[in-house]
């Protein structure tokens, strides 16, 4: 009983000041958010380009409100891999490596989230200069992810971080949860 409350308090710990997950400081932690939010921008335009061009353009006709919606990807990956783990764990079967492991993976989709948000900001606000360059935009993401971590603390840092990668993916997640809401379903009542 005593492992899980200091297990339970270490996590708690760690959601309260992100700096005790790595220990590391500000700079490293911008270092990282560059180095992830480029690699997922760049893996994402080769292989999924024509998702992101959707996504752009969802974000340049969207409501500015759309941000709220760009919160629920994060909320959910949250939830569902806090879910999992907390079910792994009733059942017995969590060793530290498989939390880790588990844990880890959340975190990946959790950033390959942000990479995407950030992607589409970086792209859109290269739209705004001139022609539209995703690859450019992929830097300017990638750069916009790491000023947080060299400005403020680690926690407000990590909020500002959600919040640009929620404005990117607002709109097409908006999209995604109203899909179905068309003019003729809205009309037959």
């Amino acid at each position: 009983m005593a492992h899980h409350t200091a297990a339970t308090l270490s996590v708690t710990a760690q959601i309260g000041d992100p700096s005790l997950i790595f220990g590391l400081s500000g700079r490293a932690y911008a270092g990282l958010s560059f180095l992830a939010v480029l690699l997922t921008g760049v893996l994402l335009l080769v292989s999924r380009g024509g998702f992101v061009r959707q996504a752009v353009d969802s974000a340049i006709e969207g409501s500015p409100l759309a941000v709220f919606y760009g919160i629920l990807p994060f909320v959910f990956v949250a939830f569902a891999g806090g879910y999992a783990l907390n079910q792994l764990a009733r059942a017995g079967v969590v060793s530290p490596l498989l939390s880790r492991g588990w844990s880890l993976i959340t975190v990946l989709v959790g950033v390959g989230f942000g990479g995407l948000g950030f992607l589409v900001v970086g792209t859109y606000l290269t739209e705004i200069e001139g022609e539209r360059r995703p690859w450019h935009g992929a830097v300017v993401g990638a750069v916009l992810s790491a000023l947080p971590w060299l400005v403020v603390p680690a926690l407000p840092a990590l909020l500002l971080w959600f919040l640009g990668a929620a404005a990117g993916l607002g709109a097409s997640t908006r999209r995604w949860v109203h899909g179905e809401r068309t003019v003729e379903t809205e009309a037959r009542g």
